[in-house]
């Protein structure tokens, strides 16, 4: 039988997003894990890409009041991240992210600082999955967390780029703990350099795992 080798043209940028949110959820999971001292699952089970000015579109949230934790990479890597959550949903994070999980609802201010420390470590570990991918290291400027509606936040954040993205990764987001849960998006608009880094380093990452599957598959000669 002819011996099969891996099909690059057929990987596409599609793929090598949805493998970055799979390592990102792992990372995430292990910090999250770790930082709680419990069991905290982080899964991305949904990947949407479209141009950024369409986001809005994909969940018709237009009006809807959204927390979003905001992080940038500037110079000569850019990258605008974001993880954002309904405010009902936000007030569950206040919950989720109490290292006694028995508390009751969160207080304001314990919500804004828990919602802080998450957006940071979920955003934190998806950069870790680009740099596994790149072999960069990737550098954020401080998390910024806006409250506004949906479509605000959305217009504001591409009035402010510099980077010009023409594509939107939008990854629904869910958070699992032993006595609470939330879900939201992680939305990521990649600047041309570090879009063509991911097309280069992650095809190659995808073809080589494709390989090496591959052959522990191989009968024994």
């Amino acid at each position: 039988m002819e011996k099969q080798t891996p099909q690059t043209e057929i990987i596409t940028d599609q793929d090598v997003l949805q493998e970055i949110g799979s390592i990102g959820a792992g990372h995430a999971t292990i910090a999250l894990s770790t930082m709680l001292h419990e069991k905290v699952s982080v899964e991305m089970p949904r990947l949407h890409t479209k141009p950024p000015h369409l986001v809005p579109r994909i969940y018709n949230e237009h009006d809807t009041v959204v927390a979003a934790i905001f992080m940038q990479l500037r110079g000569e890597i850019d990258c605008d991240i974001m993880l954002l959550f309904e405010a009902a949903e936000a007030k569950k994070i206040g919950t989720l992210m109490a290292k006694d999980a028995t508390e009751n609802e969160a207080d304001d201010e314990m919500e804004t600082s828990a919602l802080e420390e998450l957006g940071s470590s979920m955003i934190c570990s998806f950069l870790n999955a680009m740099a596994d991918f790149t072999g960069i290291e990737l550098l954020p400027k401080p998390p910024q967390l806006i409250y506004d509606a949906f479509d605000a936040v959305i217009d504001g954040l591409l009035a402010k780029q510099a980077l010009c993205s023409d594509i939107a990764a939008i990854f629904d987001t869910r958070f699992k703990r032993s006595s609470s849960s939330a879900e939201g998006y992680l939305i990521m608009f990649p600047g041309q350099n570090i879009r063509k880094l991911l097309a280069e380093k992650g095809k190659q990452w995808l073809e080589n795992t494709f390989t090496e599957n591959n052959l522990s598959v191989l009968p024994n000669q």
